[in-house]
């Protein structure tokens, strides 16, 4: 036997155990409540049953912490005099790419492996990594070809899993956002492999996912930032669900896209 039939076998051998190991009850039930959170609008009906006297409350509340009424001592830490944070932004300059160099770093430094220890910068439960970090680029142009691509953290490569032609870019860019115009041609998709996330910690693994989702738009927001200082970003969840993912070449009830984050060079940067 091979190299290549004997890393055949293992395969088999290794998919063979995953299918055994799946808790299918909690499987069914995940997918159920995924879907049970899925957006679903277009820009001709918009879908949106908040209450309009929210809005008083959600001014008031915006931008503080939650805290306590009641507590037994506060103690003042030293103060820092300067946190400098970097907030989002949601106006872009679309017609600045970044170069495919600071592309490769940034998203190399966010999502790539130790190549000692196999670890990233984000941890991840189990070390299961169920969370598929995609990059949507949106126009063609001398960075890359319209279309999905699944980032590959050993090799550092981009695998293009879905092309896209120019109208189908900008119909699927217009759909996931109302003012897409304002917004840059590229971003990243977090999508969450259920089943990879639920075999070990089941219904428990699903929240460790979500965590993971977070975690890794942090990394990406400091990498980021690390790179140049005219660059921004935002983190989306206004997009339909199942058609987005989909349209990406994914399955959507078994690796469902969870999230965008939208980075490019902003416009007015304060």
């Amino acid at each position: 036997m091979n190299k290549l039939e004997k890393n055949t076998v293992e395969r088999s051998f290794s998919d063979y155990i995953y299918n055994l190991c799946l808790p299918k009850k909690i499987e069914n039930y995940i997918i159920k409540f995924h879907q049970s959170s899925s957006f679903m609008q277009n820009k001709y009906s918009l879908n949106n049953n908040t209450n309009s006297e929210i809005y008083f409350w959600l001014r008031q509340i915006e931008k503080s912490d939650v805290l306590p009424e009641y507590y037994e001592q506060k103690i003042d830490l030293k103060k820092l005099d300067n946190l400098n944070i970097k907030g989002s932004f949601r106006e872009y300059n679309p017609e600045m790419n970044f170069t495919f160099e600071e592309l490769s770093q940034v998203i190399n430094s966010s999502f790539g492996r130790d190549m000692n220890n196999l670890s990233k910068r984000y941890g991840s439960a189990g070390a299961l990594y169920p969370v598929i970090p995609l990059l949507l680029h949106f126009k063609t142009d001398n960075l890359l070809e319209s279309g999905a691509y699944v980032y590959h953290s050993l090799d550092q490569s981009l695998l293009k899993i879905k092309s896209w032609t120019i109208e189908e870019a900008h119909n699927i860019k217009s759909n996931v956002c109302f003012f897409s115009d304002k917004l840059p041609n590229t971003c990243i998709a977090y999508a969450i492999d259920i089943r990879r996330a639920i075999v070990k910690y089941h219904i428990r693994g699903y929240r460790h996912a979500l965590i993971e989702v977070g975690a890794m738009s942090q990394v990406f927001k400091e990498s980021l930032h690390q790179l140049k200082d005219n660059v921004g970003e935002v983190s989306w969840s206004g997009f339909n669900d199942n058609e987005l993912s989909y349209k990406c070449g994914l399955n959507v009830r078994l690796c469902p896209i969870v999230m965008l984050q939208w980075f490019g060079h902003v416009k007015n940067r304060k």
